[in-house]
């Protein structure tokens, strides 16, 4: 964990003189849950006071952060509520019993969680309510029974609680000082805090959410960049905090909404869409389609939408990968002028145009042909890269159907584990010729799992018997680019795998919208 030097102020103070200060406990902290076996340590140091009161309680460490002259407290709910609701204790039995025994002033606490800060308000300044009855009655008893004892355990509240306060340049600073303190060093992450604030309301509000914790925040900032900047690159752990209590946690309406968007964007994930971006590992797409989606708005349904601005993407990508070119805050603004012309409602054709426009503007993002062209042959261009195009090759094809993803897989027709009968038929022994051939797009078929897990690293001979029986019947997956002459294959060996390379490069280029702008052809 890296805090700046600079960033922490430690101070050892008495804890009773920042009872006239605002103390907020913000939405990452877990609501108040200490037991009966956590407070008896302290009640048994408050009466070792009465006899001495020049012992010091010391009460562990207090991290915090100031903002508007409130305390922002990263660590130490438990511990000041706690003797919050003793104090409270304290003046209730002292008014039940008509003692003359001046009452004690409270900490001013408040919770950025309206729930819960209402419940405390109740137990506070009414009756006490789960989770703090059970501890108020624990310490009423105790009360009762040390009564003669009462003067003596104020002055020590007031007077001989310790604690070293860590004060930090910044609530990101306290939150990681938070985090370290209460998971032994192990840093939660963002999608851990959103989860377990989606988690906490929920079950508040009755309201159900399903989503997978590495899912959330990428829903999340989704969620964000509909609402608000389409721009929204530096979404922090503060920023996603206060993201979530202003516009998701503050309301049961505004959680529902919350929940209804995120159903529509879980339909999303199971869409052959999401796997292909997937593939190609550019999650800032998921945004463009996750808010297409908010907007009502079914790629599936609507293909103009995968055409002209999905499929387009993806093939920007592609060739920015096989470039090893990093565009950076040139995609990002791309991406945010897309997100913003979708929530206008704008077109397919609309957004497709201004893609164009875009990258014409912007020549780094174009790729000469045969530097595309190589690429789909190239062993150290990702399997993923290669693997995408023949799956948007599938599901342009398949215009009046949705693709089942999870049940193809990719065939390496020369395998990555040839069995010996391949060297014995003269292919090549060689490890670097073998994954020159391996790892060539010219080499790869989409096929039904079920083929694919019985001929494995079979010799071709065997393997075209399996293919002869199932290719013919999954017809889905039958395109040009997707269609392999198994006897050219068998005979021409490399020299067709580079043919096919070439011939899928020629496909992309007549076929994919905007392959013309994106690719460069030199005629």
């Amino acid at each position: 964990m890296l805090i700046k030097a600079s960033s922490i102020d430690p101070k050892y103070i008495n804890l009773y003189s920042l009872h006239d200060k605002t103390i907020v406990i913000p939405i990452f902290q877990r609501f108040y849950d200490w037991k009966e076996k956590q407070v008896d340590a302290l009640l048994e140091d408050l009466l070792k006071c009465k006899d001495d009161f020049s012992k010091e309680i010391y009460l562990m460490d207090l991290a915090y952060y100031k903002e508007n002259e409130q305390i922002i407290l990263a660590d130490g709910q438990q511990r000041i509520v706690t003797i919050n609701l003793l104090i409270k204790v304290i003046n209730d039995y002292v008014e039940a019993n008509n003692l003359n025994i001046e009452k004690v002033d409270g900490f001013n606490i408040l919770y950025d969680i309206v729930q819960y800060q209402n419940k405390y308000n109740t137990c506070f300044t009414n009756y006490p309510i789960a989770p703090f009855k059970k501890n108020y009655l624990y310490f009423y008893e105790w009360v009762n029974e040390n009564k003669d004892y009462i003067a003596e355990i104020v002055r020590a509240i007031k007077e001989n609680i310790f604690v070293f306060t860590k004060e930090t340049e910044s609530l990101e600073d306290a939150f990681l000082l938070f985090q370290q303190i209460n998971t032994g060093g192990k840093i939660l992450t963002k999608e851990e805090v959103i989860k377990s604030t989606i988690d906490q309301f929920a079950e508040i509000y009755h309201i159900p959410v399903n989503a997978p914790v590495k899912e959330l925040k990428k829903m999340i900032l989704s969620y964000y960049k509909y609402l608000y900047s389409s721009n929204a690159n530096d979404f922090d752990t503060i920023s996603v905090m206060a993201f979530l209590r202003n516009d998701v946690v503050s309301s049961r309406e505004s959680f529902q909404k919350f929940a209804n968007t995120l159903n529509v964007i879980n339909n999303l994930t199971n869409n052959p869409m999401a796997s292909v971006i997937n593939y190609i590992n550019r999650p800032q797409l998921f945004d463009i389609l996750n808010i297409m989606g908010m907007e009502g708005i079914d790629v599936f349904a609507r293909r103009h939408y995968l055409n002209y601005v999905m499929f387009p993407l993806c093939l920007l990508s592609i060739a920015m990968t096989i470039k090893k070119s990093n565009p950076g805050g040139i995609i990002r603004t791309l991406y945010s002028g897309i997100i913003d012309r979708v929530k206008q409602g704008k077109t397919a054709i609309e957004i497709g145009e201004f893609i164009s426009a875009f990258i014409n503007e912007n020549p780094e993002f174009k790729i000469d042909y045969a530097t595309f062209e190589n690429g789909l042959g190239d062993r150290n261009v990702k399997q993923g890269i290669k693997k995408t195009i023949l799956f948007i090759d599938v599901i342009m094809k398949n215009s009046s159907s949705v693709i089942n993803v999870d049940s193809i897989n990719l065939e390496h027709i020369y395998p990555q584990k040839p069995d010996p009968q391949w060297a014995t038929e003269n292919w090549p022994t060689n490890s670097e010729e073998q994954k020159d051939i391996i790892n060539n797009i010219g080499n790869y078929l989409l096929l039904n799992e079920e083929v694919n897990k019985r001929i494995k690293n079979k010799y071709i001979d065997a393997k075209v018997v399996e293919y002869s029986r199932i290719i013919p019947q999954d017809l889905s997956l039958g395109t040009e680019m997707n269609t392999v002459d198994f006897e050219r294959f068998k005979n021409e060996r490399k020299n067709y795998v580079v043919e096919r390379q070439k011939t899928i490069a020629k496909l992309v280029y007549d076929n994919f919208k905007l392959a013309q702008v994106i690719i460069q052809k030199n005629d």
